[in-house]
């Protein structure tokens, strides 16, 4: 066939090409120093809403990549993860408020050792240890940490929206006012997306393990 030389040509290169856990953790490493580094980093402390918004979930986004791929790269560390999965779980969860507090977001825009130490615990103690004990937890729990996480973001939007005063000292009121609006709208549309997902009658949580279960034989 005329296009075989040409197919041939594609096949091999889409196997030099081909993505594998290691290229994925340094993906995913990179990113995080993209979203630390100056340039980017900076433009997105500008604003509060990009602050908070962009630059916070993306650092978690990426410390969640950082830990799928490190589990695929290292399949060992899967039992540590099972082993584990709750304090995990409290680790992250514990990470994620400490940065939704105003004072911190402050901290993190006048000094830089703060800002450091923000992209490493949302990448390393809040991203990472999401991505090892979310897939070992069961079913309700999953759901229960769904819900909390919604209205967790309806209460801090509610609240930079209700508040008078500027909570942050870094930005100002208008900014605040962006970030509850912003913060309440990914709330509609996290919880349009949890109801899309049980009207379809699918398990709300990320990843569910599959288990094949012969059935008893009838004598």
């Amino acid at each position: 066939m005329r296009n075989a030389p040409f197919r041939r040509f594609c096949e091999s290169h889409a196997t030099r090409l081909q993505i594998t856990p290691l290229h994925r953790l340094q993906g995913w490493g990179l990113l995080a120093i993209m979203l630390w580094l100056p340039g980017l980093g900076g433009a997105l402390k500008q604003s509060m809403l990009t602050h908070m918004g962009v630059q916070v979930s993306l650092l978690v986004v990426a410390g969640y990549g950082l830990g799928r791929a490190l589990l695929a790269h290292s399949p060992e560390y899967l039992e540590t993860a099972r082993r584990h999965r709750w304090s995990l779980m409290l680790i992250a969860v514990f990470t994620l408020m400490v940065w939704m507090l105003p004072r911190l977001l402050d901290l993190a825009v006048d000094r830089h050792e703060v800002d450091l130490l923000k992209v490493l615990s949302l990448v390393l103690c809040a991203g990472l240890p999401l991505a090892w004990a979310w897939p070992q937890l069961p079913v309700v729990t999953q759901g229960v940490l769904h819900l909390e996480a919604l209205a967790t973001l309806w209460r801090m939007g509610w609240l930079y929206l209700d508040s008078p005063s500027r909570l942050c000292l870094s930005y100002g009121l208008a900014d605040q006012h962006s970030l509850g609006q912003g913060l309440m709208a990914a709330g509609l549309v996290y919880a349009l997306w949890l109801a899309f997902t049980v009207l379809r009658g699918q398990a709300v949580p990320l990843q569910t393990p599959h288990v094949n279960t012969p059935l008893p034989r009838m004598h």
